[in-house]
C-alpha cells in the first residue's frame, strides 16, 4: 500500500482497491503510551518499547546484515544514521503519530522527511525479514535522492517523479529476488486475460503496480545484470525514469515494457496446456456475477455446507464480513459493518479468517477494539453480537472452534511473536500452547478434539542465531502430550492453511512446491501427499500467507479463494478427496521462473526436445542486431544484454547479484555490539519553507517583504513544534504564528499564538460635493 511521502511493503501490498481506504474516516486515536527506547547499531537507531524487546534485538540485526547486502548491490553508503521504529502488533501499529497508519494492508512504511521506517511485527521472522528488506531499498532511495542529507533533496523527489512501479517494484526485487511463486501468478493470469500492463498504465497507476514491477526488475537484473540497478537509480533522480534507463541501459523505457510484455508472455503462456482454470473441477460460489464485487476472500462455510461468511467490497468502498448462500453465491446479509461500528476497529481480513461453532449458530471472528484485539462470538441466528472476548494479548488471528463448542484456538501475538493459545467459548480458561520465536499460524482443531493442525516455520532451515528461516510446513500440536509433531514431505515450498477432512484422515492444504500455489492433501494413513488441483493461476488469498480454505464436515464440501482475472473469487467442490490421484510427485522439469529463457534458447536454436532439457538454465548468447550494450561498473568492461551476467566469483567479470546475497547471507552483528539508549525528545526540522527576501520601493515607502515556515518533530511524532513569518511592508503588518501540538496521550492538544493583519477592499466611489443652493436631502420635502 501507499502513503503521500511514504512508501510501504509488499506485502502489505495488495491486489484490491478498496484496500487502500479501507477505514477512511475513522480517526487514530493513541490508546498506549509507548515507553520507547533505543538500540544504536552502526548504521540505525532503532526505535523499540519493552514488550518487544526480544524481537527488536534480532530486527537490528537483520537491519545491518540488509545493510550490507543492498549497499554492495546499489553502490551506496549512507552517510548519516537511519531511524526504524517497531511496533509489537498491528494495533500498536495504527497508532503512530508519523503518519497515517490506520490503514488494514498496510505492513510498513518508509517517509521521505527523516528517512523513518516504521513496521509492525507480523509474528512471522520471515516476513520481518521481508518487509525490513523491502522498507530499507526506500531509505536508500531517499538517500540517493538527499545526497545523504536528511531532509534535504525534495525538489530533486518531485523533479524525478520516479513512477511507483519503480519505487516499489525495486524494493520489492531487491527485498524478495527473482520472480516468486506470487508474483508468478499475477503474470499468469495477465497473460492469460490480456491483461498485461503497458508503459501508460503502469506509469499512471491505472494497475497495482508491486508485482508487476517486481517482475520488470527481475528482468532488468536478469538481462543486464543486478549492478545496472544501483546505476538506474542514480540516473534516474537526475533525468527521470525515461532519462536513466536511456542513460544506462541504452534503451526507451516504452521498448523496455514492450520486450518485458513480450518475455512474460512467452515465458507463461506455454503453460496453459498443463493447466486449467478452477472451474474445470470446481462451482463457482462467489463471483461479481453471482455476489457483486472483485473480492471474495477467506471463506468460512457453515457445517453443513449451506451458508458461506467471507469478506468483501460488495462493490463499495469498504471491506465487509457478508453471509451468503453456498449454492446460489446470493448474499443474505452483511454480518458486520466495521466503518460504522466502532467495536469493529479492523477486521483483519488480510491475515484472519472466522469460522462457524459445530452447530452452525456462532461465528468467531477477530476484530480490533481500541488498543487490541478481540475474539467476538456473532450469534447468526439473531444477527447479534453474541459475545465479546478481551483477550490479554496485542493481536489475534483465525480463531478455530473445538469439535464440542467448548473452547477456541487461535494464533496470539505477543511482544510481537506469535504463539498459540486457547480460551473457553465463555472467555474462561485461556492459556498458552507453545512459547517461542518460530511463526504459529492457522490453528484448526481435529474432529476428534485431541489434535490441532497449524502451519509453522520450524524445521531445519530455520536457525534463530544465524537468523534463516525455513518453509512453511504443516505440523501437529497432541493436547494429551503437549508435543509437537512435523508431519514429512514439507521439505519444498509454501505449506499452509490445514483444514481437516469429516474423518480426521486427512488434511486439505495450500502450497506452491511445484511453483503455482494449489490445493493439496495430506493422508495420514499412508504419510503420502496427493494434489488435488493443478490450476494456471493459483489457490490464494491477497497475500502469500492468507487463508484460503473451508472444509464443511458434514456437507464435505471444501471452498477455496482463487484468484483469477484479476479478481479473487471463491469456488467450491465437493467430496474433494475425488479428486485424489497418484502420490504427489515433484515435476521433472519446474517451471520456468527466467523470463529470458524462451528469448536464449530461440536465439541457440534449440529444437523443442533441447528447450525442454534445458528449461531455467540460461546459455550464453551472441549479441541480436540492435539490442542494447551494457557496460559494468565493476570493470568488467562491455557485454551484449543478451547475455548472462557472469557470477562465478573466479571470472574476471564477477558481479554480484540480489539471489546471491540473500541466500548467502552476510555475517550478523552481535548484540554486544549494540548501544542501548533512553529515548529523549529532540525536536528536528519536518519542513522548511523555502525563505523568500526582496525589496520594492512604491508609492507608500513600504519596500521589503518577504517570509518562511517551519515545522519541527520529535522522531515519534509526539511532539511538533510550528513557526511561520511573512512581511510585507511594515513589521505591524507582519503576520506571525508559533505553536505546539503534543500527540503523546489519548487526548491530544496544542497551544500557540499568531499574529494575522486585516486587510479589508473598500472600493471607490464618487461623491458630489454641494457648496451654495444645494439640493434637499433625498426623501426631505421641499421648502
Amino acid at each position: 500500500m501507499r502513503r503521500i511521502g511514504g512508501m510501504a511493503a509488499a506485502l502489505v501490498l495488495f491486489s484490491a482497491a478498496p484496500l487502500v481506504a479501507q477505514y477512511f474516516g475513522q480517526n487514530k486515536v493513541q490508546y498506549s503510551n509507548f515507553d520507547f527506547r533505543i538500540i544504536e547499531t552502526e548504521h540505525f537507531d532503532v526505535y523499540y518499547y519493552p514488550a518487544e524487546r526480544t524481537g527488536a534485538l534480532d530486527a537490528a540485526r537483520m537491519a545491518e546484515r540488509w545493510y550490507a547486502r543492498l549497499s554492495r548491490i546499489l553502490h551506496h553508503q549512507f552517510q548519516g544514521r537511519k531511524p526504524i521504529i517497531l511496533y509489537a502488533s498491528q494495533s500498536d501499529f495504527q497508532q503512530t503519530n508519523v503518519l497515517d497508519a490506520t490503514g488494514e494492508g498496510l505492513g510498513g512504511v518508509t517517509e521521505f522527511a527523516k528517512h523513518r521506517m516504521l513496521l509492525p511485527f507480523t509474528g512471522s521472522y520471515a516476513e520481518l525479514e521481508h518487509v525490513i528488506g523491502h522498507e530499507m531499498v526506500h531509505q536508500f532511495q531517499y538517500d540517493v535522492i538527499s545526497r545523504g542529507r536528511i531532509g534535504a533533496g525534495m525538489q530533486t523527489y518531485i523533479h524525478a517523479n520516479l513512477p511507483l512501479w519503480f519505487i516499489e517494484g525495486m524494493a520489492e526485487y531487491l527485498s524478495v529476488g527473482p520472480i516468486d511463486p506470487h508474483t508468478s501468478m499475477w503474470l499468469r493470469d495477465a497473460s492469460l486475460e490480456g491483461h498485461l500492463p503497458t508503459l501508460e498504465e503502469l506509469t499512471y497507476e491505472r494497475v497495482f503496480p508491486y508485482y508487476f514491477g517486481h517482475a520488470i526488475w527481475a528482468y532488468i537484473g536478469e538481462k543486464w545484470g543486478d549492478e545496472s540497478i544501483g546505476q538506474i537509480l542514480q540516473a534516474s533522480v537526475q533525468t527521470g525514469a525515461e532519462g536513466g534507463f536511456k542513460r544506462t541501459l541504452g534503451i526507451t523505457l516504452d521498448d523496455l515494457v514492450s520486450e518485458w510484455r513480450d518475455a512474460v508472455q512467452t515465458t507463461y503462456l506455454p503453460q496453459l496446456a498443463d493447466h486449467y482454470r478452477a472451474r474445470r473441477i470446481a462451482q463457482p460460489l462467489l463471483t461479481e456475477k453471482r455476489s457483486e464485487g472483485t473480492l471474495h476472500i477467506a471463506p468460512a462455510l457453515t457445517p453443513d455446507g449451506r451458508e458461506i461468511a467471507y469478506f468483501s467490497e460488495k462493490n463499495n468502498f469498504f471491506v465487509d464480513l457478508y453471509l451468503a448462500d453456498a449454492e446460489t453465491g446470493r448474499v443474505l446479509r452483511r454480518l458486520v459493518k466495521s466503518t460504522l461500528n466502532s467495536n469493529f476497529e479492523s477486521l483483519r481480513f488480510i491475515n484472519s479468517a472466522g469460522s462457524f461453532s459445530p452447530d452452525g449458530r456462532y461465528f468467531a471472528i477477530a476484530a480490533k477494539h481500541n488498543d487490541r484485539d478481540d475474539l467476538v462470538i456473532l450469534d447468526i441466528k439473531k444477527d447479534r453480537e453474541e459475545r465479546r472476548i478481551r483477550i490479554p494479548l496485542s493481536g489475534l488471528t483465525t480463531p478455530s472452534w473445538s469439535p464440542d463448542g467448548k473452547q477456541l484456538v487461535f494464533t496470539g501475538y505477543d511482544g510481537g511473536l506469535s504463539d498459540l493459545f486457547i480460551v473457553n467459548a465463555d472467555g474462561s480458561g485461556f492459556h498458552r500452547l507453545t512459547n517461542d520465536k518460530y511463526a504459529d499460524l492457522q490453528p484448526s482443531w481435529s474432529p476428534d478434539g485431541k489434535t490441532i493442525a497449524f502451519a509453522t516455520d520450524r524445521g531445519p532451515g530455520t536457525d534463530f542465531e544465524k537468523l534463516t528461516f525455513g518453509n512453511m510446513r504443516l505440523a501437529l500440536y497432541h493436547l494429551d502430550k503437549g508435543t509437537i509433531e512435523m508431519l514429512s514431505h514439507m521439505d519444498v515450498g509454501k505449506n499452509i492453511n490445514p483444514v481437516w477432512a469429516p474423518d480426521g484422515h486427512s488434511l486439505a492444504f495450500v502450497s506452491d512446491r511445484n511453483g503455482i500455489s494449489n490445493l493439496f492433501l495430506y493422508d495420514f494413513e499412508t504419510k503420502d501427499i496427493y494434489q488435488l488441483t493443478n490450476v494456471y493461476s493459483g489457490v490464494s488469498g491477497i497475500t502469500p500467507l492468507s487463508p484460503a480454505l473451508s472444509w464443511a464436515h458434514e456437507a464435505d464440501r471444501l471452498a477455496f479463494a482463487y484468484y483469477e482475472d484479476g479478481e479473487y473469487n471463491v469456488y467450491a467442490v465437493d467430496n474433494p478427496r475425488s479428486l485424489k490421484r497418484q502420490p504427489y510427485q515433484a515435476p521433472a522439469v519446474p517451471l520456468v521462473a527466467s523470463l529470458l529463457a524462451a528469448e536464449r534458447r530461440a536465439i541457440a536454436g534449440d529444437t523443442p526436445a533441447q528447450a525442454s532439457a534445458a528449461k531455467g538454465t540460461p546459455a550464453a548468447t551472441e549479441p541480436r542486431a540492435g539490442g542494447s550494450i551494457y557496460r559494468s561498473p565493476t570493470g568488467g568492461g562491455f557485454r551484449s544484454s543478451s547475455t548472462p551476467s557472469p557470477t562465478s566469483d573466479t571470472s574476471a567479470l564477477a558481479t554480484v547479484s540480489v539471489k546471491s546475497l540473500i541466500d548467502s547471507s552476510p555475517a550478523l552483528p552481535d548484540t554486544s555490539e549494540f548501544t542501548f539508549k533512553p529515548y529523549h525528545t529532540r525536536f528536528t526540522p519536518d519542513y522548511v519553507a523555502q525563505p523568500t527576501i526582496g525589496y520594492e520601493r512604491d508609492n507608500f515607502g513600504r519596500g521589503f517583504f518577504g517570509g518562511t515556515a517551519i515545522a519541527l518533530s520529535d522522531m515519534l511524532g509526539n511532539h511538533t513544534l510550528l513557526f511561520s513569518g511573512a512581511v510585507n511592508g511594515r513589521l505591524s503588518e507582519a503576520q506571525v504564528l508559533a505553536a505546539y501540538v503534543n500527540q503523546t496521550h489519548r487526548m491530544n492538544w496544542a497551544i500557540g499564538g499568531s499574529q494575522q493583519p486585516l486587510y479589508f477592499y473598500l472600493p471607490t466611489t464618487v461623491q458630489q460635493t454641494c457648496y451654495s443652493n444645494c439640493p434637499p436631502p433625498t426623501g426631505l420635502p421641499t421648502p
